[in-house]
Formats: structure tokens, C-alpha cells, sequence
């Protein structure tokens, strides 16, 4: 019997498996053949199955292969959305157990990423003005805010109490100081101040979640009872990228379950910059069951494995191999100006389709940051020669589509008290989407719109010259939206602002011009506006007044299960972050590597006032974090993260880079010379 029959049709009782193998060696395939195993030959129910995934794209993979004759509901989910659906179906229990939670709901409410990141920047704001808090620190409120909430759910991750963060940090730095201490005092008391609330209020956010999972229903007997006999089988991939939190629970599972299987990529831990744990992992898991070893990658060609080992090698322990020739890698000569770079990006894609016979799906372009401007700049190219492009990172902002944004102008026009008035550009695309007029016309009008006192009324057009251009239809139309604004600002209270918005789109904006593609964007904007203003509101602040604040900031709206879907498959070229591309199931004949040479690759664990390698569960808090380490996490980082990328790469491997970044100051990164020193002949055609 070969390997993947050995473990697909592994006994029903005590059966705890451990796939080990890099990248590409089937790790995934096996486990989803022995859950199909166990379902339609075992007659195992699959509601006693839980499969633990890394993420959505993950799951949504899985989603279309599990759907099996006889099978009752699939228990297929991650981390984060397991520890949510206990949250809900064992809220009494947990508000039984846990005396901070002083308002108490039918069911628990969930903090969004943005919503806690808004909530911890109006604490701050508040205490630096009130109290002087974070002295010499010269990050704006939002960017503090970002890190602060990063730290709480790191620490409840690695099981650190909230208390300790501060004092980890801090001992953490080489150049100690006391206002340096009292910044980080600052950091502890801010988050206490935030958990307390939230917990009075009962919203949780992530870390919150799994703090109170770990310390309220794990240890609570009749729950760790009820969870042992709903997990008879447990199926886990990607064991080497979870939290430590998520190893303790699959560790705790693993204890009680018929079954066990586990994928562990030995050449994994990329994600240890965002939370993973990849030495915890390993520590805690591999041993605990049988280990089988695949040792053949099926997404790669040999030369290219080896090359990627050999690359590794010379990253992360200084080897100086050389390898002998280039099957399928290939080094563009650098380009002066990053902008440059992508339009040979461009061209370069638009070769491999028109004349080498690779499709638009065979083509991943992976770049670091992934960002507007790199898609925009790649697009206008490729859609020239009618090729399409998709990232499968990029999440639009809510305000990128016009008829939200429209919402979101005629909200801050019709609510002045809020003191957020919008742009001549926000009015003039207002104008144009309520009037269906052209730019020109809707900038005249936007122009007398802007030149008011209170800024921002519509005024009365009577002008004969105005009217003859604007156009007596359009300026009925005008009038209507006009009077409709001024009823409006009559009111004794405004609306709430998601109402608000629901009123807006149904009375004014609805038409026949608006695609499906607008009415579920707009849709997501009223969800988000409806969820921010339920949690908001429960902190006694002008919830409405706080979300156009924020909104008109970096949120970006979730995709939704069919636009996701939509980025997995299709016959276009996709365009990533490294991160977002290993993070799915999507392998592509070729892999092209943008700005090799940009500093981007190795990130840095220092910030101001965070570090993910001392808010771990393997940092020793007594330790100090100096450059070396530093030096080493980054070497380690960018060498299991390159090795990755080239085992997921089937047939060519292209790079690309610039001497100048896109701020225009030269790049100085150590990837692209690693990539010189291992081959013998830089640069292909």
C-alpha cells in the first residue's frame, strides 16, 4: 500500500497522523481524499468531523469538493471563525463564568477589524490631549491605534496577559530610557482602559475573543465536555502557520479524537511575522502521532526545487552554492524607475500569452505591497491587448465606488453639524451620478454648490446663462434634490446614518445605471454603517458623526463568497502580495517577482511600539531584542518565504526590479543579490 492510501484509509480508532513535506507534496490532496474517505465509505457523519483551515480562500476550496452524496452539514472553518460560532452557541455560559461582562445580550457582538482600530484611536486622541500620553511618539492616533490593537491580539494569541505587553516591550528594546518606560505604561493603560469597556459593554474584539475562549469556556467542564464528544475527528492543514493559541486547542482535540490528521509544511513559517509560531508548532504537535514524510513536490519542476533549497541555504546559513544553468528562471535587467519596471511587467505578460503559449490563468505577478497604482499600472497595459487582471489581495476601499461615495457626500452635506463637509470633486461626482449629467456639467454646478455660505448648500440656479447650460430637465431634477436635502435638514434629529443612507439610495440614487456590482457594494456600506453604529452607539459617542469620520479612511469592504470565487478561478492574470498568494490554494505554471531588489522583502519586526517576535509565546520576556536578532528573523523570514514561492512555481520563475523605489529613493534590499550570488549568469532575456 502507498503512501497516500496508508493515510486516506488509516483505521476509524486512534488514528493521529502528521504529514510532513514541503511545499507542493500533496499534503492538502491527502486530506481531502481521507475526509472524502470518511464520509462515503466510513459513513463517518461529517458534522463530527472538524476541519481546522488557514482561511476563507482556504475554505472556499474545500467548499466545492466537500459536497458529498449522504453528507449532513460540512464543520469546515478557521480559527477565528470556530472561536466565534462557540462564542455565540456558549454566550450564557460564558457570561455565567465571566463577571466583566456587565451588559448582557441575547448573543455576543463582534467587534471588525476597523471598528476596534476607531475605538482605540478616539481613546488615544482623548488622553494625548487630556494627559500628554505617548510623548516623543511621532505616529499619527491611527497609526498608534493600528499597532495597539495588533499587540492586544498577539498577547491573547500567545496567552500573555494583557498586563504584561508593556513591560515585554519595553524590556524587549536595547536603548532603554524612562520615558521610554512610560510610553509603554501609556500602551497598558490604554488597552486596559479599552478591554474594560468593551468587556462592560459585551463587544469583543479578536484578541478579546480568544482570551475570553481560553480562559472562560476552556476551562469550564461541562463545555470541554460537550466540545470532546462533538469532536470525534479532527482534520488540520497548515498546522506550521497557526497561532499558539490554535496549536494548545488542536493539542487539546488531538487528546480525546478517534482520529486525527494533520498537515505540517516543515519548510513553512512565513506567517511568523503576523502571530504563527512555527517553532511552537512543531514543538507541541509533530510528536503526537505518527509522522509520514512526503518527500516529492508536485508543483514544481527538480531544478526548481533545488534551486530554492539552495537559495534558502544561502539566506539563512551563508552557504555559497552556485548553481549550473537556469531551467526556467529567468532575470529581467533592472530598470531605473519603479514605474518602468511595471510596464515591463506588462509586456513581459502580454509575450507569455501572445507568443509562448501560456494562458492569462498560468500567471501570478507577485509584488509586496500589490497596491493600486502597481494593479493600475499593469492593467492599463494588459487590457490594451484585452487580457484581464485581478488581485487577489487588494480589497476595495468602500469609497472607490461611486454611488458609495455619492451616499457618503450627500450624508456629510445633509448633516453640517458634523463638521465634515466634502470636496468639490465629492460634490461634482454626486452631481453627476443624481443628475446622469457630464463632467463638465456637473462641475459647473459643483463649483456654485462650493462657493455657499453654510459651504455646501445646494443653491437656487436662476442665472439665464446657467440655465441654458446646465439645461432646464437637468436643473428640475436639481430643484427636486434640492428641496429633498432641505426637508431633510428640517427634521428635529437626524436619521441614524445607515437608515439614512437606506432612505437615500431608495429615493434618490436607484437607477437603471446602477449595476449589480454597485447595489452590493452599496449594500456593504449600509451593513457596515448598520454594524458600526449598533457598537458605537454603545459607548455613548455620535456614532453617525464617527462613521463618516472614519470611513472616509483606508476601510476596505469584505469580500463577499462569489467575488472571492471569482479571484480563484477565471481566465485572467493575478496579481498578489506573497503572503495572500501562499495563503490560498493556488498554484500557476509562472511565477513573476517584482522589485527583487526592494527593501519590502525583509519587513521589520521594530516598531515603535510593537514587536511580533517578543509578543510570542517562545520570547523569553527577560530578553533583549538587539539587531542581530533582528538581522537573523529577516534573513529567516525572506529565505522560507522566497523557498515557498518557488516550490509554488510550476514551470518559469521571472524577476523584475528597479534601482529606485516608488518614492524614489534607491533600493537597497539583499534578495535580488542572493539571487546573484547562487547564479552563475545573472540575467536571461
Amino acid at each position: 500500500m502507498n503512501i497516500f492510501k496508508k493515510v486516506i484509509q488509516s483505521p476509524i480508532l486512534n488514528s493521529k497522523i502528521i504529514l510532513q513535506g514541503a511545499t507542493g507534496s500533496g499534503k492538502s490532496t491527502i486530506l481531502l481524499e481521507r475526509y472524502k474517505y470518511m464520509v462515503e465509505k466510513l459513513h463517518i457523519p461529517s458534522e463530527k468531523i472538524l476541519i481546522l483551515l488557514l482561511n476563507r480562500s482556504q475554505s472556499l476550496e474545500w467548499r466545492s469538493k466537500t459536497i458529498l452524496e449522504n453528507s449532513g452539514s460540512i464543520w469546515r472553518t478557521s480559527y477565528y471563525g470556530f472561536l466565534q460560532s462557540e462564542f455565540r452557541n456558549y454566550y450564557p455560559l460564558l457570561i455565567k463564568n465571566c463577571s466583566e461582562i456587565v451588559n448582557i445580550h441575547l448573543k455576543p457582538v463582534f467587534l471588525t477589524q476597523e471598528t476596534a482600530q476607531f475605538l482605540v484611536s478616539k481613546v488615544i486622541e482623548r488622553n494625548r490631549e487630556s494627559k500628554g500620553i505617548f510623548a516623543g511618539i511621532t505616529s499619527s492616533n491611527d497609526r498608534i491605534s493600528i499597532d495597539l490593537t495588533a499587540n492586544l491580539v498577539k498577547a491573547a494569541t500567545s496567552d500573555i496577559p494583557i498586563h504584561e505587553i508593556g513591560d515585554r516591550l519595553y524590556n524587549s528594546l536595547e536603548l532603554k530610557s524612562e520615558a521610554k518606560k512610560q510610553i509603554f505604561k501609556d500602551v497598558d493603560d490604554i488597552l486596559k482602559a479599552y478591554r474594560k469597556r468593551c468587556l462592560e459593554l459585551g463587544v469583543f474584539d479578536f484578541g478579546m475573543v480568544v482570551e475570553l475562549y481560553n480562559n472562560y469556556l476552556l476551562k469550564d467542564d461541562l463545555y470541554k465536555a460537550q466540545l470532546k464528544n462533538r469532536v470525534q475527528h479532527l482534520i488540520v492543514d497548515n498546522v506550521e502557520e497557526c497561532v499558539p493559541a490554535e496549536v494548545d486547542l488542536i493539542d487539546l482535540l488531538m487528546q480525546n479524537a478517534n482520529t486525527c490528521l494533520l498537515s505540517f509544511n516543515n519548510e513553512g513559517g512565513y506567517g511568523e511575522i503576523f502571530g504563527s509560531n512555527f517553532d511552537y508548532a512543531k514543538k507541541r504537535l509533530t510528536e503526537k502521532g505518527e509522522t509520514i514524510l512526503l518527500k516529492k513536490s508536485y508543483t514544481c519542476n527538480s531544478f526548481m526545487y533545488e534551486f530554492s533549497d539552495r537559495l534558502f541555504d544561502n539566506i539563512e546559513n551563508l552557504k555559497d552554492y552556485k548553481v549550473k544553468g537556469s531551467i526556467g528562471i529567468e532575470r529581467s535587467q533592472p530598470q531605473e524607475l519603479r514605474s518602468e519596471m511595471l510596464e515591463e511587467v506588462a509586456k513581459r505578460v502580454c509575450r507569455l500569452i501572445s507568443t509562448e503559449g501560456y494562458r492569462p490563468s498560468d500567471i501570478v505577478i507577485l509584488s509586496t505591497h500589490a497596491d493600486p497604482v502597481t494593479e493600475y499600472v499593469i492593467e492599463r497595459i494588459l487590457e490594451k491587448q484585452g487580457y484581464s487582471l485581478k488581485n487577489l489581495a487588494g480589497r476595495s476601499r468602500v469609497v472607490d465606488n461611486p454611488f458609495s461615495q455619492a451616499l457618503i457626500t450627500l450624508a456629510q452635506i445633509c448633516h453640517p453639524a458634523y463638521g465634515l463637509m466634502p470636496n468639490r470633486d465629492d460634490v461634482k461626482a454626486l452631481l453627476r451620478i443624481l443628475l446622469n449629467i457630464d463632467n463638465v456639467r456637473s462641475s459647473i454646478l459643483a463649483g456654485e454648490v462650493c462657493c455657499m455660505l453654510p459651504f455646501a448648500d445646494f443653491p437656487d440656479i436662476e442665472h439665464p446663462e446657467l440655465l441654458e447650460r446646465i439645461g432646464l430637465q437637468n436643473i428640475e431634477k436639481y430643484d427636486l434634490i434640492k428641496d429633498w436635502i432641505s426637508d431633510y435638514k428640517s427634521r428635529e434629529t437626524p436619521m441614524p446614518i445607515n437608515e439614512f443612507f437606506q432612505k437615500v439610495f431608495l429615493e434618490l440614487l436607484i437607477s437603471k445605471e446602477a449595476t449589480e456590482s454597485d447595489l452590493l457594494q452599496v449594500k456593504k456600506l449600509i451593513d457596515i454603517a448598520q454594524s458600526f453604529f449598533n457598537i458605537v452607539t454603545k459607548f455613548k459617542r455620535n456614532a453617525s458623526k464617527d462613521f463618516l469620520e472614519m470611513i472616509k479612511g483606508e476601510i476596505k469592504a469584505s469580500e463577499s463568497i462569489l467575488e472571492l470565487e471569482e479571484k480563484l478561478d477565471g481566465e485572467f492574470v493575478l496579481i498578489s502580495t506573497p503572503k495572500a498568494y501562499l495563503a490560498s490554494p493556488i498554484n500557476r505554471k509562472v511565477t513573476i517577482i517584482t522589485s527583487l531588489s526592494s527593501e519590502n522583502w525583509t519587513p521589520r519586526s521594530i516598531k515603535e511600539l510593537t514587536n511580533s517576535r517578543v509578543l510570542t509565546k517562545t520570547w523569553d520576556a527577560g530578553m533583549t531584542y538587539t539587531e542581530e536578532i533582528e538581522e537573523k528573523n529577516m534573513n529567516h523570514y525572506v529565505a522560507t518565504l522566497i523557498r515557498t514561492i518557488i516550490k509554488r512555481c510550476g514551470e518559469k520563475l521571472i524577476t523584475f526590479e528597479s534601482n529606485l523605489s516608488a518614492s524614489g529613493y534607491e533600493n537597497v534590499g539583499i534578495l535580488a543579490d542572493y539571487f546573484d550570488e547562487i547564479m552563475e549568469d545573472n540575467y536571461g532575456t
